[in-house]
Order: structure tokens, then sequence, then C-alpha cells
């Protein structure tokens, strides 16, 4: 025979629960529930100092002074569940906004990892392309702008394909896409097809671009010359990061 409610552990969801695979919203749900615990113990440490003084204020007898000791013991449990709330609901906030800043951190670094290895492509096709050492730094310095120009290349999640399209197209600029097919992200583009990239089709792949300042003076052997340096394993650029 039942003598008291059901309290047998249950997999089901609570209401009012996020699901399981969004941290930032269990925070936000962890920080709402000390919330209102902290709320409901304060009402009843509240509720609890009226009856204290109501008891004090009676006719003193044996009876009211053990109900003053009860609930004297019972305003010093409430007080000190209330001091615990907030205090965790001050670390549960600290703890989120630590994890959110090294989100932040990490998603910065990827972002100029990723900037880096595009500027390394882009300023190689200037560099087969242009010998002036003041016109490869003009291109590197142009594409660097547009990189980091969130009004340009957005948060830079486009494949590395196209976003060396993009930027080759803003700066007039000739990428040799079968020549490319050999570096170690054009291989992974070949491999992963992602939409947007100009490996997404292979063995098709976008037409090259003629010169539009005269007859093209390079051939894929001067590119080859370029991979020879190991180019695209190189560090990033420790002054090349973002603004």
């Amino acid at each position: 025979m039942s003598i008291g409610p059901d309290i047998t552990p249950t997999s089901a969801p609570i209401p009012g629960d996020p699901r399981p695979d969004d941290p930032d919203a269990w925070g936000e749900r962890r920080l709402a529930i000390l919330s209102e615990l902290a709320e409901a113990g304060l009402e009843i440490a509240l509720a609890l100092k009226t009856r204290i003084v109501e008891t004090a204020a009676a006719e003193p007898d044996a009876d009211s002074a053990r109900a003053c000791a009860d609930l004297t013991r019972a305003f010093d449990r409430t007080s000190r569940a209330v001091r615990m709330s907030i205090a965790l609901r001050e670390r549960v906030a600290k703890e989120a906004a630590a994890g959110g800043q090294a989100a932040r951190t990490a998603a910065d670094d990827a972002r100029t990892h990723r900037a880096g290895r595009v500027r390394r492509i882009v300023g190689r096709i200037a560099e087969v392309r242009y010998t002036d050492r003041a016109t490869r730094e003009a291109f590197d310095s142009q594409a660097r702008e547009r990189l980091y120009d969130r009004d340009i290349t957005g948060d830079l999640k486009a494949p590395i394909g196209a976003l060396v399209a993009q930027i080759c197209a803003d700066l007039d600029l000739s990428p040799r896409w079968t020549a490319m097919a050999q570096e170690a992200w054009a291989q992974e583009e070949i491999n992963e097809r992602p939409p947007g990239s100009p490996y997404a089709a292979w063995p098709d792949l976008p037409p090259d671009k003629p010169d539009p300042k005269g007859p093209e003076t390079w051939d894929d052997g001067d590119w080859d010359e370029q991979l020879e340096d190991g180019e695209d394993d190189e560090p990033d650029d420790p002054g090349g990061g973002g603004p």
C-alpha cells in the first residue's frame, strides 16, 4: 500500500529543461533554478522571521519557548540555504563567463589561422605572376584587409578555395586551380567536396581567368617551384593577426 508520493527516479525530461546537447541553454537554466531557489528561500526566511517575532511577543511559557527555538533553527537553516544558493549562482555565472570567453578566444584563433592560410595561398598566386616585391607586398596587404573585414568575408567559414577565389576576383588575380590541386588544402576539398569550393565538382574546375594585362607569363611549372618551399605548412605570420 502506498503511503506517500512516488519518488521513483525517472529518465523523462523535466518540463522546462533544454536539450542535453545545448550547454549554453543548460547554463542559463541552472542560473534560473538557483535564482528561484534563492527567492523561495528568502520568502520562507521572511515568513519564519515574522513567526519568531509573534511567538516571542506572546505570553512566555515552555511551549512558546520551544516553538521559538524551533523557528529560530529553521530560520538559520533557511538563511544558510539562501546564502549557498546565491554563492553557487555567482560561481555558475563566473564559470559561464569564463567558458564564453574561452570559446570566443578559440574562435578568434581559428579565424586567424584560416585567414593566414588564405593569405599565403593568395600570396603565392601573386608571387608567380609579379616579380616586384613591392607589388607582392601590396597584394598581401589588400588581401589581409579583406580577410579581416567581416562585411566582406564574414566569419571565414566558407571553404578555403571559395575564399581564395573571392579574394583573387577582388584583386584581379588569376588562380590556376589545376596547378594548385596537389596542395594539401585542395586535396582536402577534393575529398570532401564542400559547396562553394572550386573543387566541389572535381575534376571539373572553373575556367582559368585570362590575364587582363596581357598574355600569360607563367605556367604550371612556375607553380611547382613555389611548392618546393613547403609553403602551405608555414606557421601563421606572428604579425598577421586580426585587428
